[in-house]
């Protein structure tokens, strides 16, 4: 062996260390050979000189990446013990098994000239303190730390290649699989259940608006939702994260996307640690449209996304509506100050919240002001509005009552479609262990008593679903006669009945009045007089402006006949604007 001349009696000393590993488990497993010569570097610190007493063989760190000195265990005892000067040389196949960074590297390099420590491969004997050997080391460790590089290089082009044309395979969400192995086009899983269940999803997303009403109507009809691990479906809770999911997957517009996250090395708490970062729309590297079939179309899913983002928690500095919630103030998140345009916030005050305010704090919060922008009470703010409203609704009957009946019958049928294929699939696996059990030896009691016992489980499962249809079937609506459609379209005629029902919530109120406004500017003015100025903006994109006056109480009595034709009149001009 070159370079054996180095090895003097204070190294033989000393204990010999014969360092292995593996990157990964699966190479542990399949690349044996490898592991094998490491360990097989015990036989040659024998020749060497060193007593079996004296050699301590490290196989802690098999099946760790070498790229950090995180986590390896083995590697970390290594430097301690040289540290500490009883260490007399390192056995390893290459530099690239001790360390694939090359400041982990250099590092152990200075451990080992300052302690007179040896590092010593199939080929050579090292000493770190010798110049021409600590080149060569210090070049080894640089090509081991480099040639991850190039490997990650070479595998990442070979993905981005393909992923332009469309070609790269990923996961296939829920809903859609990959026709065979050699497909690169995803299609329709063909279950019509998890068909039908995703689809389900997106129109409860469209008719309610936010994830927590789809989650409510799943549970409240006892619906559930497909997981895919492997080849295998399991039917789970809907839960958040779920819908979340599935309603930014643009994968489900028929899309495909590659690109869509970015991973970074971070230190943190003084380790390193990889960070994963969604990446916005905008940066998106790879975006081919229609390049398989779809459950919604992209339009939907760009308008799902800017509901998404609006119905976010609001935090300070945030300029967006909100989800409509369950509070008194009907015009919570649709309110923007017309002094700075941020979004106003709702203070409630008083035993119960017995009463509402509108406030605007931004530039306080901000030290640029010492008091709020706005404070206003939501009486002046909401009838006003409300009246407006009103009267547009039931002047042009934008309320359709034939499509609410439509809607509601759809949903029905689709909520006892999905009923039935539940039944249907549990039915088929009944039959399917009935089949498995016919088939079987019947001498063969240790295989016919486990598949018995499978088909009965089976069978069980068919009659505890048949029973929770027939309770979901009792619970169900009755069907609407001809009487109660009248009754319906009468109802829809008449809003404001509607609007102070007692079994309409607030919440309600709330998504009526997003349906038909974007936002209201609120200003207040105290020339001529003092006065909120209003301009609501309609989902139309029409403007209407609208004067409150703060001065005196608004009069309940009845409105002269001028006052109402000059409302009437507002009224018109809105509605041709819209």
């Amino acid at each position: 062996m070159i370079g054996h001349d180095k090895i003097l009696v204070d190294h033989l000393s000393r204990r010999a260390f014969v360092y292995a590993r593996q990157s990964t488990p699966a190479q542990v497993l399949h690349h044996r050979s490898s592991t094998e010569r490491q360990i097989g570097l015990a036989e040659l610190a024998a020749q060497l000189g060193w007593s079996d007493a004296q050699i301590d063989v490290v196989t802690d760190d098999l099946g760790q990446s070498g790229r950090y000195v995180e986590n390896r265990e083995g590697f970390q005892r290594l430097a301690a013990e040289m540290t500490m000067g009883r260490v007399g040389a390192v056995f390893s196949l290459d530099a690239s098994r001790l360390a694939r960074s090359s400041a982990d590297w250099h590092r152990l390099l200075e451990i080992a000239a300052l302690t007179k420590t040896l590092l010593i491969d199939e080929q050579s004997v090292y000493d770190p303190r010798d110049p021409n050997d600590r080149l060569v080391l210090g070049m080894k460790g640089t090509m081991a730390d480099f040639e991850l590089v190039w490997l990650r290089q070479r595998m990442d082009g070979g993905r981005w290649h393909l992923a332009r044309k469309g070609a790269f395979r990923m996961r296939p969400p829920v809903g859609y699989l990959y026709e065979d192995d050699d497909a690169t086009a995803l299609s329709l899983d063909p279950d019509e259940e998890i068909q039908r269940t995703v689809g389900l999803l997106f129109e409860r997303y469209r008719v309610a608006g936010s994830s927590n009403d789809v989650i409510s109507y799943f549970v409240e009809h006892g619906l559930r939702f497909p997981s895919r691990y492997g080849k295998t479906v399991k039917w789970v809770r809907l839960n958040s994260s779920r819908v979340h999911h599935v309603l930014t997957n643009p994968i489900y517009a028929g899309a495909y996307v590659y690109g869509r996250s970015r991973g970074d090395l971070i230190l943190d708490d003084g380790r390193r640690r990889r960070r994963v970062t969604t990446l916005p729309m905008s940066d998106w590297k790879v975006t081919i449209r229609d390049a398989h079939p779809a459950y919604i179309s992209w339009e939907e899913f760009m308008t799902n996304q800017k509901r998404i983002a609006d119905n976010a928690a609001r935090h300070r500095g945030d300029n967006h509506a909100g989800a409509a919630r369950e509070g008194r103030a009907l015009l919570q998140g649709i309110l923007l100050c017309g002094h700075c345009g941020a979004r106003i916030n709702v203070r409630y005050g008083g035993r119960g919240g017995q009463w509402t305010n509108y406030c605007c704090q931004k530039l306080k919060f901000e030290a640029l002001t010492n008091t709020a922008c706005l404070t206003v009470a939501a009486k002046y703010l909401e009838g006003p509005i409300v009246d407006l409203v009103m009267r547009m609704l039931t002047h042009e009957r934008l309320i359709d009552a034939t499509r609410v009946i439509d809607t509601i019958d759809e949903q029905d049928q689709a909520l006892d479609k999905q009923w039935q294929l539940r039944l249907e699939r549990a039915r088929y696996d009944a039959k399917r262990a009935e089949r498995q059990y016919d088939a079987c030896d019947p001498e063969n009691r240790v295989v016919a008593r486990t598949l018995e016992k499978r088909w009965n489980q089976k069978l069980t499962a068919v009659e505890q679903l048949e029973q929770e249809y027939e309770s979901f079937k009792a619970n169900k609506r009755a069907s609407l006669s001809d009487l109660d459609r009248q009754r319906i379209v009468q109802l829809a005629a008449d809003v404001p009945r509607l609007w102070r029902a007692a079994s309409t919530t607030d919440r309600d109120r709330k998504l009526l009045l997003r349906s038909l406004i974007k936002d209201v500017t609120v200003r207040k003015i105290d020339v001529p007089r003092s006065a909120l100025r209003l301009q609501l903006l309609w989902h139309s994109g029409a403007v209407t402006s609208l004067e409150i006056d703060l001065t005196r109480p608004r009069k309940r009595g009845p409105v002269p006949y001028e006052v109402l034709e000059t409302r009437a009149a507002v009224a018109h001009g809105a509605l041709s604007a819209l």
